[in-house]
């Protein structure tokens, strides 16, 4: 066998491993996004801004996740990044993570274990935002 034959050969069974590997990746990625539920669900979400204001709304949705849930209030503006979206400011409020502030979330007084936009939503959920400071 030649060894061009032989680079070829090499070269298509590099490729089929990268692509079941890649296969193996996004079926072990959909296995572990939390299952969302459908139908009208009524959820709280409570805002608390660093100057010690509270916003709180109470909202029917049918949307599956938090961020679809908060999209027709424009509570959250972020940036899309390969991890989900990276929220930067709710209800106006800039948290400058440049300077070590960030906006987090609890979930019925726990935090949250995953992104907004992967959050299911559930019927009777409390959602609280607030800043932390490193």
């Amino acid at each position: 066998m030649s060894s061009m034959s032989k680079q070829k050969k090499t070269t298509i069974i590099v490729a089929a491993i990268a692509v079941v590997l890649v296969i193996a990746a996004l079926v072990c990625w959909a296995s572990f996004r939390p299952k969302a539920l459908e139908g009208v669900k009524e959820i709280s979400v409570t805002i608390t801004h660093t100057d010690g204001t509270v916003r709180a709304e109470d909202i029917e949705t049918t949307a599956q996740y938090l961020s679809e849930a908060l999209e027709p209030y424009d509570l959250l503006e972020g940036e899309d990044t390969e991890y989900g979206l990276f929220v930067k400011t709710v209800d106006g409020e800039y948290a400058d993570d440049t300077e070590g502030t960030y906006w987090m979330f609890d979930v019925n007084g726990a935090m949250g274990e995953y992104g907004v936009d992967t959050q299911p939503v559930a019927d009777g959920d409390a959602y609280s935002f607030y800043t932390i400071t490193y």
